[in-house]
């Protein structure tokens, strides 16, 4: 995630206040300047949760926030939903949950962007994170500081964390006190879908895993490819499958935003 300390002007907008949806407190959605840094900061479960700061956010980025979607593959619409971007500050009440969070950017559309949608169920390929045949090799988590294993992430000690290095084709990734559904969403990107969790393992962990990063499998690398390395290391295996995801279609929106 990114983290920034731009500060943005914004106004109370009456007529969210009015809405019977739940509904921020203030906001300004500006399109963005070529000054503009890409950035996602804050919320509810983060450790601003009264405010948010997004810089260069697409609409595909705020509908995803809004439905709470896994990918941007689950909206449908124009072209330029991916590339028109925008500055949005919002000033959130307190207390609030992370549903009600999405209720106001769902708000915040359909009166800025005047935003309408409807929504269909459709298949998707992904990929089941399941325990291999001979079983998980993973240690269940303690009271202890995580271990430290050289050219892995350092994670703090005290509290959850998952962290992934990068280099040289390379990734590193470490864990501390975490749920295996933390890693089936680190490792999304890498996989190229959705990974599921159908471990049925519910209990927290501590690991590390290395792999190449030029694909799902690998021929001619030295470095384990991801599923090799999740067989190999923690006896884990990925199984190919499709599962029904929401899909938002829009119907309507506009490029410029009712101004604050």
């Amino acid at each position: 995630m990114y983290r920034s300390a731009p500060i943005f002007a914004f106004a109370l907008c009456a007529a969210f206040a009015q809405s019977s949806q739940p509904a921020f407190e203030a906001v300004s959605v500006k399109p963005s300047t070529p000054q503009s840094v890409r950035m996602f900061d804050g919320g509810p479960g983060t450790h601003d949760p009264g405010m948010i700061s997004y810089s260069r956010a697409t609409l595909n980025d705020l509908l995803t926030q809004a439905f709470g979607l896994d990918d941007s593959e689950q909206i449908s619409g124009p072209p330029w939903l991916a590339t028109e971007r925008y500055d949005v500050v919002a000033k959130i009440p307190k207390d609030t949950t992370k549903e009600q969070f999405r209720m106001m950017m769902r708000t915040l559309l359909e009166e800025r962007f005047k935003l309408t949608v409807h929504h269909l169920t459709k298949d998707f390929p992904v990929y089941e994170l399941v325990a291999a045949k001979n079983g998980p090799k993973l240690k269940e988590s303690g009271d202890g500081a995580p271990e430290r294993k050289e050219g892995f992430p350092s994670l703090p000690a005290g509290r959850p964390g998952i962290s992934v290095n990068f280099m040289d084709n390379r990734a590193r990734l470490a864990a501390h006190r975490e749920p295996l559904s933390a890693l089936a969403g680190m490792l999304r990107q890498t996989a190229g879908r959705q990974i599921l969790d159908k471990t049925g393992l519910t209990g927290t962990y501590d690991f590390t895993l290395e792999f190449s990063t030029r694909g799902l499998t690998t021929d001619d690398d030295p470095l384990p490819s991801l599923a090799e390395a999740l067989l190999q290391q923690l006896g884990l295996k990925l199984e190919d499958r499709k599962a029904p995801f929401d899909v938002v279609v829009v119907d309507h929106a506009e490029r410029v935003p009712v101004e604050n």
